[in-house]
């Protein structure tokens, strides 16, 4: 998710880090996605509370969905690891 920089107008996303994509897969990358630090192209890091109260709720309830799919992975997951015996 693209957001609006709070110093340029410029367009921030999460940091992405493949480190932790590579070590725990699609779980990892959605939880980097959820939880990673925001960077600016031109502005570099930018800190949370710097963005709008409206930015940061839509933020927050992205966060939350991602977090609720890795979890819903991790379940179906263990589900076909049962079924599987």
């Amino acid at each position: 998710m693209a957001y609006g920089c709070p110093r340029c107008g410029g367009k921030v996303s999460r940091t992405y880090d493949r480190g932790s994509q590579e070590a725990a897969g699609l779980i990892g990358l959605l939880l980097v996605a959820a939880f990673g630090p925001f960077d600016c192209k031109r502005c570099g890091s930018i800190e949370f509370r710097e963005f709008p109260a409206g930015a940061r709720v839509r933020m927050v309830l992205g966060s939350v969905v991602l977090l609720v799919a890795a979890l819903a992975l991790v379940a179906l997951g263990i589900l076909l690891v049962i079924k599987a015996r």
